[in-house]
């Protein structure tokens, strides 16, 4: 559901497009430096999976944002699509 006529944009996205693809880190460079698998990256960056808080966390630290940056991209995604 959206109410604003854009479509809903899933934290993915942004990590892939403004962050992983902008600076040119792989998603195997980003796992290694997040301490998390390989798939995880993969699927959060194919929109597979969301953002969770210990996640946000590890991303605010590498990226250095705040987890709330991401827990929100996460959590308006969630209330666009299944709200």
């Amino acid at each position: 559901m959206t109410t604003n006529g854009m479509r809903p944009i899933h934290p993915g996205e942004i990590l892939r497009e403004e962050f992983q693809l902008a600076l040119g880190i792989t998603p195997a460079a980003l796992a290694r430096a997040l301490n998390v698998s390989v798939p995880t990256v993969k699927d959060i960056v194919r929109e597979r999976r969301g953002v969770t808080a210990d996640m946000a966390i590890r991303l605010g630290r590498y990226f250095d944002t705040s987890a709330g940056f991401w827990m929100n991209l996460q959590s308006q995604y969630e209330l666009a699509t299944h709200g």
